[in-house]
This record gives C-alpha cells, sequence and structure tokens, in this order.
C-alpha cells in the first residue's frame, strides 16, 4: 500500500517536528509491512528520507518569513504542489506529519504534538496564533484519525477540540541510541568547551522561551546558598527563543550572573556528554507534548527536576522529581537537596536508566504503522 509523508520538516535543520518526522520513517525503514512510502518535499517528491537541511528551502522559508505577508502564498504554493502531484501518482493513505493536513481524497492521518498555541496562547508569538487559527482549526475535521505523542495532550484534544478518544492513539516518542552514559574519561573533551567540570553545575536544556519557565528557574536558583551556586553554575543550553530579550537582565537583577552560563545552540553531538556531566538535570516547563530533554537525561544516567503539569509526569514516571512549576521555593529546595545528597542521585540516576528503556523508536514506528493499518481497513 502507498502512503503520503509530509517530509517538510526536514529541509530545515531538523527541530522537535523534525526529528519526530525523521526517526519515525528512519524506525519504519526496518519494520516488517506492505507499506510504501512516498515523502513529499514541496517542489519534490522522493522515496528517500532526507537526512540533512536543503540550504535553498532554509533561505526561501527566511525570506517568507521576513515578508511576513507572504505567508500565505507560501502556504497555498505548498497547497498546490501537493494536490498537482498526485495527480501522476496513486495513493491509499497520507501522513501529515506537521499539524496542518492538505487536499487528500482518501483516509488522513494527523500528528497533533500539542496544543500550547491554544492553552498558552501568550507564549507564542501573534503571527503563529495566526497561521493556526488560519490552517489548524479549520482544516482539522479533514482527518481520519490522528496521532499524538502523550495521554495528556489526547485528553487535551478530546476536551478542547471535541474529537472522539477512538480516533486518538498515542504514539509516545524514542530514545536515539548515542543518548547513554558518557564515561568520565570522555566527558572533558566536550566539557572544557563550556568551562565545566564534571559533576559540577546544574543543566537545562531547550529553548529559552516563556513556555519553559525559564525565569523561576533563575529565581530558584537564586535563592540558593552562595557557596552552592559557587560550586555548581547553572548551564543553560539552547538557543534564544522569542520574547526572551530581557534574560540577562533578570540573570543580573537576581545577582547570578557570575554563576550562570549560556551556551547558545548546541550541537548534538555534544548533548549526551553535557547531559552525562551534569549533577543535576532540571527542566521546569509550563507546558510540553512530550518532553523529550527530560528523558534524554535519564538516559545519560542524569537525576531529572521536572514539572508535574502536560505530559511531563508521563515520561518520568517516579524515576524523576516532580515540581509544579510555579513553585519557586519547592523547586530551589528540590535542586539543593539533589545536589547535596550523592545517594539520592545515584538511586534517581538507576531509576532513570530503567524509565528511558521503556521509550524507542520502534516502538512509535509500530504504533503508527497499526493506525495504518485500521485507517485503511476502516476500523
Amino acid at each position: 500500500m502507498r502512503i503520503i509523508a509530509n517530509g517538510i520538516p526536514l529541509l530545515s535543520p531538523r527541530s522537535g517536528v523534525g526529528n519526530y518526522v525523521y526517526q519515525l520513517f528512519k524506525s519504519m525503514q526496518y519494520s516488517k509491512g506492505v507499506w510504501d512510502i512516498t515523502f513529499y518535499y514541496g517542489v519534490q517528491w522522493g522515496k528517500r528520507l532526507k537526512d540533512r537541511p536543503v540550504e535553498p528551502y532554509v533561505s526561501a522559508r527566511k525570506f517568507v518569513q521576513r515578508l511576513g505577508k507572504a505567508y500565505p502564498i507560501y502556504r497555498a504554493t505548498l497547497d498546490f504542489l501537493f494536490v498537482f502531484g498526485q495527480l501522476r501518482r496513486k495513493f491509499e493513505l497520507y501522513h501529515e506529519t506537521n499539524y496542518i493536513p492538505m487536499h487528500f481524497n482518501g483516509p488522513i492521518v494527523l500528528t497533533v504534538f500539542d496544543l500550547s498555541f491554544h492553552l498558552f496562547p501568550a507564549t507564542h508569538p501573534a503571527k503563529r496564533i495566526r497561521y493556526m487559527e488560519r490552517y489548524f482549526y479549520p482544516r482539522l475535521n479533514r482527518a481520519s484519525h490522528y496521532i499524538t505523542i502523550s495521554e495528556a495532550t489526547k485528553q487535551e484534544m478530546v476536551k478542547y477540540l471535541n474529537l472522539p478518544p477512538k480516533k486518538i492513539t498515542v504514539t509516545p516518542l524514542g530514545m536515539e541510541a548515542h543518548f547513554k552514559p558518557v564515561p568520565v574519561a570522555f566527558l572533558n573533551p566536550v566539557l572544557s568547551k563550556y568551562g565545566l567540570k564534571p559533576g559540577s553545575y546544574i543543566l537545562y536544556i531547550g529553548t529559552l522561551e516563556p513556555r519553559k519557565n525559564i525565569i523561576n528557574l533563575l529565581r530558584a536558583y537564586a535563592t540558593l546558598p552562595t557557596r552552592l551556586r559557587e560550586q555548581y553554575p547553572l548551564v543553560l543550553g539552547g538557543g534564544m527563543g522569542w520574547l526572551m530579550e530581557t534574560l540577562d537582565m533578570q540573570i543580573q537583577k537576581l545577582g547570578i550572573q557570575s554563576s550562570t552560563i549560556k551556551t547558545g545552540y548546541l550541537p548534538g553531538g555534544d548533548l549526551p556528554a553535557l547531559y552525562s556531566g551534569a549533577a543535576v538535570f532540571v527542566f521546569p516547563s509550563l507546558y510540553e507534548g512530550f518532553g523529550l530533554p527530560p528523558l534524554e537525561a535519564m538516559a545519560c544516567g542524569t537525576p531529572v527536576i521536572t514539572s508535574n503539569v502536560s505530559s511531563l509526569p508521563e515520561v518520568v514516571g517516579e524515576a524523576g522529581v516532580q515540581v509544579h512549576p510555579e513553585d519557586v521555593g519547592r523547586l530551589a529546595a528540590e535542586i539543593e537537596d539533589l545536589i547535596t545528597d550523592p545517594a539520592r542521585r545515584a538511586l534517581l540516576s538507576q531509576k532513570g536508566l530503567e524509565r528511558a528503556k521503556q521509550f524507542s523508536w520502534e516502538r512509535c514506528a509500530a504504533l503508527t504503522l497499526d493506525v495504518y493499518d485500521r485507517v485503511v481497513q476502516g476500523k
């Protein structure tokens, strides 16, 4: 059976959606089945799963984004090319991997990662909210079945989008094989680039944006005793997102500029070592559709403190410390307790390693293929 999958997220440097598309279909290639997958890349269609950005597309997209009002033309062009390309091809199923389904005369499987734009619109740029209002909601009912990546998001889709539960399948994300504990002897070549020592820093990894609750993390860190801040700098790993122009001002206001390190965008190859070398990983996000960074940290044997909201409890289970994202005092207390209690850190490290084994891209692929089978068979 032949399927179209939207591969456009693979044309840009891989973010969350792009990584999902790549890992999912890479794992499907090793699955036994009767599916013949073609990827839609806008001006191109192909069988090959692209594993690196396409620079002309990246440049063109940046140009369109700068123009602002040209985006509807860009979107209409993608839709037209999608319909036109089907005139010479026959498909039984279309998997829209990124929220906005195009026109297809047949069953559509739609992946919805989270509803942050619906529940927390203030944490997104206004133009992104306008985009979802224009394209997501009106096209939502084109889908025959929906895939999401956590039970929490499924329940939100039922509650806020009025979708029947039987039409939504949860396919938890997986863990890439290179996320594993890095021996101490191999940590220094990576950590030295950031001025870090093994076991002597507190780590956050993710885009620095309002939804990630960075300001409350800074406030919690600022309340730690001075001697602990001197011994354990706070490392903010990731690129700057929107509405974070005042981050440096907040750091200075709290008096923690000497012990706070911003790394900027991190190469993927550095992440296992950065996770493995941290005393504790802290991820106090306000909302996540899944939350891969805590899972990556656990897979590297690092104790995790995260939020007790949205999908994050599903990810960490009893292997991580869960704190309400607005409870700055409790967050600070848990950080201090962990960095001063090696026995507790060791226990959480072992629990995290076991927990991470429960998540795999092979399972995500198998669950997705099962959805394809059920949808085509009309079940």
